[in-house]
């Protein structure tokens, strides 16, 4: 990855909202700050509980191809999304994993974040179903894809009136989560080794 070009790929089931993850950072990347964006979706065969992915491309120029890579950032919220994606992550790249629905983590992986995102959703808001909010505020300190503010923003564009105050919930707890696994000043995705357990 050069400082201008940034590939991002989240991973999960259908249910556990990886596709609302690629809108609100894309949003947040591209309408709020400007940058050029490239998303795609891919479904399995079913909606609910088949593999899925979104992948987002952001740079400051016109990005001349159409899909991601050598992925800078790779969430898996599946052990299967996990054992498929993370193998083309590129060199200092950071993977996210909910440490319980994915037990086995790739030995020797770079920068490897292990967060019981889902645990911590039922936690903070009483449902399983904001682990995707609480990603994406780990995202937002642990990622290059967008500033805090802008994502939060584009949460708050995104979803509907009646959904905001549950998922900003989810959303700091991620924060919160993320803040504690780096230590005070680093920056993010840091190029040195470090595993970060639940």
């Amino acid at each position: 990855m050069n400082g201008n070009h940034y590939e991002m790929r989240f991973g999960g089931s259908g249910g556990q909202g990886m596709m609302l993850l690629g809108d609100i950072l894309s949003l947040a990347a591209g309408c709020l700050e400007g940058k050029e964006i490239l998303l795609t979706k891919s479904y399995g065969p079913e909606s609910r509980g088949g593999a899925c992915r979104s992948e987002l491309v952001i740079d400051s120029s016109p990005i001349n191809y159409p899909a991601v890579f050598r992925p800078d950032f790779v969430l898996a919220m599946t052990q299967l999304a996990c054992d498929q994606y993370h193998q083309d992550l590129a060199p200092g790249g950071a993977l996210l994993l909910d440490a319980d629905l994915v037990p086995r983590p790739p030995a020797g992986q770079r920068n490897l974040y292990r967060l019981p995102l889902t645990r911590l959703a039922r936690e903070s808001t009483g449902k399983a179903i904001t682990a995707n909010m609480l990603a994406l505020g780990a995202i937002a300190v642990l990622g290059r894809a967008a500033g805090v503010e802008a994502v939060r923003q584009a949460v708050r564009e995104l979803l509907p009136a009646r959904l905001l105050d549950i998922n900003m919930i989810a959303f700091n707890a991620g924060l919160q989560a993320a803040e504690q696994l780096r230590p005070a000043g680093a920056p993010a995705e840091r190029e040195t080794a470090r595993v970060h357990a639940a």
